[in-house]
């Protein structure tokens, strides 16, 4: 095998799993920024057309910068022959990818206001079982033993994380749960959906494609769910509060806050943690892995989350999450490799 085709099998689930523990640096922004710097109630109607304006916020400053990197980079026009070529197939998946990328973070916001971050993110992990089964069916993967027994640990991982919080009875928590789930139907479908696409379309284009098709999803749903409002817009006028609980905690108050500008905030997450730069290397490393891969890499996404939100939001660890976080680091470490002997057993001669 060339020594850089190794690499970048190598290297593939790696920028994966890069790409989305970037993500976990999201809540200590978007938890204050959903909920009005904590003092709306979740069954407030304003949290779920907040939610909704925000992601739609989200998408249209992904879209111009990804516009702006598009004919920065004089690629437009290689971006039109590549759509020129797309079979029915392949509009369906950029439907789809486009609908999965604005729905998809619009529920997961929703997780995150009416339960524990931690969990909501933890529990929406459950999607590389999602992301296996359209593997199997659309693209007709036939994942080997290793792939189920991966599969097994990081669902034993996720319930050992969490297990204790749906033993208590709350209805907030089981809504939390609900929209982590539908959620992750949509992102571990779109692992897919993805793969499909980069067959014709490089991860910079297929970037701007799936924030110009969720722009269009997103402003209809927001028509529909009546989001267009004076509160909604004065948003991008709000100073925000994000928390940061210190570790040594002595070293600052414990009520130290950090304010940003609530458009700073969605600009934040929309380039750094839940944008642009995080979905460009998800496609670049998903490229290189197959879906079924691509799809377990996603778990490192929970797996940081666990201490960025007890840093951040001081959402505290169990014994439980901590043997959870290690069976899912676990499975994450080993995937590179398993990933590159799948690749050389493909390539070989018969």
């Amino acid at each position: 095998m060339d020594p850089k085709k190794k690499n970048e099998v190598l290297i593939g689930p790696a920028v994966v799993a890069v790409a989305n523990a970037s993500r976990a640096f999201d809540a200590p922004v978007r938890y204050p920024l959903i909920l009005k710097n904590f003092t709306l109630d979740v069954t407030n109607p304003l949290v779920s057309s907040r939610s909704a304006f925000i992601v739609l916020i989200e998408h249209i400053i992904g879209t111009i910068i990804a516009t702006i990197l598009l004919f920065s980079r004089q690629a437009q026009n290689r971006l039109y022959q590549q759509l020129q070529s797309f079979d029915r197939r392949e509009w369906l998946s950029f439907v789809l990818v486009s609908l999965g990328s604005g729905l998809g973070l619009y529920f997961f916001m929703l997780a995150l206001a009416y339960g524990n971050p931690t969990i909501a993110i933890l529990l929406q992990k459950s999607q590389p079982l999602i992301t296996l089964a359209f593997a199997m069916v659309i693209m007709h993967e036939r994942p080997t033993r290793f792939y189920y027994l991966a599969l097994l640990a990081s669902l034993v991982g996720i319930y050992f994380m969490v297990f204790e919080t749906f033993g208590q009875e709350s209805s907030n928590e089981l809504m939390a749960a609900l929209f982590s789930l539908i959620a992750a139907g949509f992102w571990g479908s779109n692992t897919v959906w993805g793969r499909i696409l980069t067959d014709k379309v490089d991860y910079w284009n297929l970037t701007t494609l799936r924030y110009i098709g969720g722009t269009i999803i997103l402003v209809g749903f927001n028509l529909i769910v009546g989001a267009y409002t004076s509160k909604n817009f004065n948003i991008l006028n709000e100073t925000i509060n994000t928390f940061w609980v210190p570790w040594p905690r002595d070293l600052l108050p414990l009520d130290f806050q950090i304010q940003m500008n609530g458009l700073i905030s969605i600009i934040l997450v929309t380039i750094f943690t839940g944008g642009i730069i995080p979905l460009a290397l998800y496609y670049f490393g998903l490229r290189w892995s197959r879906a079924s891969v691509g799809g377990l890499a996603e778990l490192a996404f929970p797996f940081l989350a666990i201490f960025i939100n007890f840093i951040f939001l001081g959402f505290e660890l169990t014994g439980w999450q901590i043997l959870g976080a290690i069976i899912l680091l676990t499975v994450v470490s080993i995937m590179s490799y398993v990933n590159r002997k799948e690749y050389e057993k493909e390539k070989s001669p018969e």
